[in-house]
Parts: structure tokens; sequence; C-alpha cells
């Protein structure tokens, strides 16, 4: 096993996943509650008998998993989505079936499936011509058989080939990953408050007055071709989008 040395301790590359691993147990687990304050670094390397270093890269595991919220000069603490909440992170996209893993049974109905050509707003977000086609897919996205979201997506078949409505019932962006090999890179969102359309009321189970929240996104591949147009719409009682401000000293260790 390849070990690195770190002044006068010696680490095991699994030895940071197996911390991370334990500190995630802790927080599903409730033995950290959200909100709630890590143990400093100096701490938890203390407690796990290794650097600062290594716990660096165990927090950084559970940062790129969306458990934890780090700020410099206040600390670590215990993300609000960590446990059985349903709020996300501004910064996620990538999908409900990923976002929910280990939290919910995510489960998909296909409302609508068509290959069409794009309208002028398509083809603007897309940067596609009137002649390329697009899937236009409308879903149900249940969580614990409850309603979570109405998702509404647009994508070029010129960048995503061979996407079918049996796929579109569970997770599209697995099989673009796993099937097609692109990596998702970034989006960019806009989050605003609407009145419930007839398909909110009887999808989502909401009243007339209730207010829905939407967020329209492009997404990207990692090489910079948009992929995705959608707007997904939740229920306003069913979690919120979080936006987080990191200010984190250059070499990335709390202040």
């Amino acid at each position: 096993m390849l070990k690195l040395t770190l002044g006068r301790k010696v680490t095991t590359i699994s030895q940071y996943k197996d911390i991370a691993n334990t500190l995630k147990a802790r927080i599903q687990n409730g033995d950290y509650v959200t909100g709630e304050h890590l143990p400093s670094q100096k701490e938890l390397a203390e407690e796990f008998g290794t650097s600062r270093v290594t716990i660096q890269k165990a927090l950084d595991e559970l940062s790129n998993a969306n458990l934890i919220l780090r700020r410099q000069g206040s600390g670590t603490t215990v993300a609000p989505n960590s446990q059985s909440t349903l709020d996300i992170l501004s910064s996620q996209y990538e999908g409900t079936t990923k976002l929910f893993a280990g939290r919910g049974k995510v489960s998909t109905q296909v409302l609508h499936f068509e290959i069409r050509l794009p309208n002028a707003h398509e083809q603007k977000r897309l940067s596609i011509s009137d002649s390329t086609p697009v899937y236009d897919i409308l879903r149900l996205r249940n969580v614990d058989d409850k309603p979570y979201e109405l998702d509404h997506s647009i994508m070029p078949l010129s960048v995503i080939r061979n996407l079918t409505e049996k796929i579109a019932a569970g997770s599209i962006y697995t099989f673009i990953e796993t099937q097609l090999g692109l990596k998702i890179g970034s989006s960019i969102r806009k989050i605003t408050a609407d009145i419930p359309s007839e398909d909110d009321q009887k999808y989502l189970q909401c009243h007339h007055n209730e207010p829905i929240l939407q967020v329209s996104q492009t997404v990207h591949l990692a090489d910079g071709r948009p992929f995705e147009y959608s707007q997904t719409r939740h229920r306003y009682d069913k979690g919120g989008v979080i936006v987080i401000n990191n200010f984190l000293s250059s070499n990335g260790l709390e202040a």
C-alpha cells in the first residue's frame, strides 16, 4: 500500500478515507447534528493520531459530499442537508438520484418524452441551431414515495445520444457518466418563486395559493459543452436552496 511521509507521521492513502467514513457515520447517526461545529482539525488529528493534512483531506471528502460547511474563522459545521432534510446547496447539480443516495429512495415517473426541434430560447441556452433536435422530457421525481420535484429537461441529441424513455425513468446523469463516458462539469442557475401551474397542483399535490420554488439551470460538461437546459419546480415546504460563500485560507486549512 502506498504511504506518504508527513513530518514524523506516516499516512496511508486510505487513512483519510477511513477518517472521512467515520465522521460521515457520526453525522448520519446524529452524533453531530445540523449546524453543529465539528471538532477542530487539531482535535481531530489528536483523536485519530494523524496530521492536520490528513484531516484536511478527510474533510475535503465530506465537503465534496455536501455533508459539511467550512468557513474561514468560524470552523466546520454540519450541512443542513446532511441528514434528513430536503434542502439543497446552490452548488449541487449532480442529479436527484445521486443527491439523495443513502438518504432516501428516489423514484421517477416519466410524464412526457419526445424528440423535437428547439425553440429560440432553448437554442440560446444550449448554443445549438434551430435544426438540432432535442429531447423534451417531463418527469415527476419522488423521494420516499412522496412528490419532491417536477423536472422539465431539454437536451440536444448532438451531445446526449441514445437516450430513451426507459433510461429517463432512472438516472439520466448516471447514464451520461457511465454509459456515454462524459464528465459533468458546471451549472448556471436562476432561482425564482412562482405561482403553481395545473401540473404543479396535480403532480406535486399543492394548492393553487401555495408558492412554488423554480430552479432554472443550464448544465455543462467538463469540456464546456452545454447538455441540459431544465426547469425544476418544488413545493415551498419541501426544502430550499442554500447559498454558501466559502472563504478559506490559501492552503485550504482553517485560519
